[in-house]
C-alpha cells in the first residue's frame, strides 16, 4: 500500500466512518411488520443517506488504486488525488514523473449494462473520457477500469478511439498499450 497524504486519509476515514453507520443499521433488528411500507421506507432512506454518494467513494478508492499503479510502474512526483473531488470536472489523474513528463488518466468503475458492449450513456461517458486523453499534452495517458469487462470491451471495441493511450484493469490485471496508427 502506498503512503497515503493527509487529504486520502481524511477521506478515507469519513468512508470508513459511513460503512461503519450502515453497518450499525443494518445489525440493528427489524421490528416492522412486512407491510408496514413507513417504517421500511425509514429503515431504508437512512441506509441510503449513511452511505451518502457511494459511486463516488468506489471511484475515490479507483483512484488511489490508480495511484498506486502510477508510484510502482513510473518514477512520479508526490500526487494527493484527494485535491481533485469525484465527479468534478477534469482530469481524474493529472501529475508528473521525477523528470517532469505529464501523466494523465481516466478512470471508470463501470460495469458494462451490455453483455458485449456499454449501455448507450456508458457509451457517452466514456467517449468524453477518451476526447479528454486526447486532447491532453502529456507522455503518459492511462485509461484505467476496474471490471475485467469493462477492461476487455474498451481493448476490443473502443481501442480506435484511444490510440496511444494505456488500458489498465486495477488493481492487478492486465494491461495493453494501445498503439498510434
Amino acid at each position: 500500500m502506498t503512503k497515503l497524504t493527509l487529504g486520502e486519509q481524511e477521506y478515507l476515514d469519513a468512508v470508513r466512518t459511513k460503512v461503519r453507520k450502515v453497518a450499525e443499521l443494518l445489525k440493528s433488528e427489524i421490528n416492522h411488520a412486512l407491510d408496514d411500507s413507513r417504517a421500511w421506507y425509514s429503515y431504508l432512506t437512512a441506509i441510503k443517506f449513511a452511505f451518502g454518494n457511494l459511486d463516488n467513494d468506489i471511484s475515490f478508492v479507483g483512484v488511489l488504486m490508480a495511484k498506486e499503479y502510477l508510484i510502482r510502474t513510473l518514477e512520479v512526483e508526490p500526487l494527493d488525488v484527494s485535491t481533485k473531488p469525484q465527479g468534478a470536472p477534469g482530469l481524474d489523474i493529472d501529475g508528473r514523473t521525477v523528470s517532469g513528463e505529464r501523466i494523465v488518466g481516466e478512470l471508470k468503475t463501470t460495469f458494462p449494462y451490455g453483455v458485449l458492449d456499454l449501455g448507450a450513456n456508458q457509451k457517452s461517458s466514456f467517449r468524453k473520457d477518451f476526447v479528454k486523453l486526447q486532447k491532453a499534452e502529456a507522455v503518459h495517458k492511462y485509461f484505467f477500469v476496474t471490471e475485467r469487462k469493462t477492461f476487455e470491451i474498451a481493448v476490443t471495441k473502443y481501442r480506435r478511439e484511444i490510440p496511444g493511450v494505456k488500458v489498465v484493469l486495477l488493481p492487478d490485471g492486465p494491461e495493453e498499450e494501445i498503439p498510434n496508427d
